[in-house]
């Protein structure tokens, strides 16, 4: 008989159990660069704007596989389910975790009253991207919208004028 798997909340006490999972599908990941990501994905929120790490384990307790997420406004579709940073590892039997971490994603989306769901990846998935968006489409996800991505060249300090008219405001915003 197949182990069973179960959706989890991923919680303080289990941040470092899934490290191995986050480990296996972006092996440069160090633990403490891991902990300083999912800490805050992790803090209290609005009950109504939930956000958090969700996990797929085995009856044992081993985390397979996880995916962020935080419920949001949208401006076409009243409350949508954002799931990012999916980590599905390249195993035997990754198209069931890949099935499993889909349903969770739809569950969670269904409790929460969200009209739709955008499913992002990318950033150290790699060569898998291209199996992961055909797990999405067999799972009746539409591939939609352009993403793109450039990484910006790293300046000493963080805040103030940069030369290009664009001042730091201390609070992370900026005016433009």
């Amino acid at each position: 008989m197949a182990d069973m798997l179960t959706a989890r909340f991923l919680d303080r006490r289990t941040i470092r159990k899934a490290y191995a999972v986050v480990r296996n599908v972006v092996p440069g990941m160090t633990a403490t660069r891991w902990t300083q990501f999912v800490r805050p994905q992790l803090g209290a929120r609005s009950p109504d704007w939930p956000r958090g790490v969700m996990t797929i384990q085995n009856t044992a307790g081993y985390i397979l596989s996880l995916f962020a997420f935080e419920v949001r406004a949208d401006l076409h579709d009243s409350r949508i389910f954002c799931m990012d940073h999916i980590m599905i590892p390249n195993v035997p039997g990754r198209a069931r975790l890949w099935a499993s971490t889909i349903g969770a994603a739809e569950r969670l989306a269904e409790m929460n009253g969200c009209d739709a769901i955008w499913a992002e990846f990318g950033g150290g998935a790699g060569n898998s991207e291209e199996e992961l968006l055909l797990s999405l489409e067999r799972s009746g996800h539409v591939p939609t919208g352009i993403r793109a991505y450039r990484r910006l060249a790293v300046r000493s300090g963080h805040a103030g004028d940069g030369g290009d008219g664009v001042t730091g405001s201390g609070g992370g915003l900026c005016d433009a």
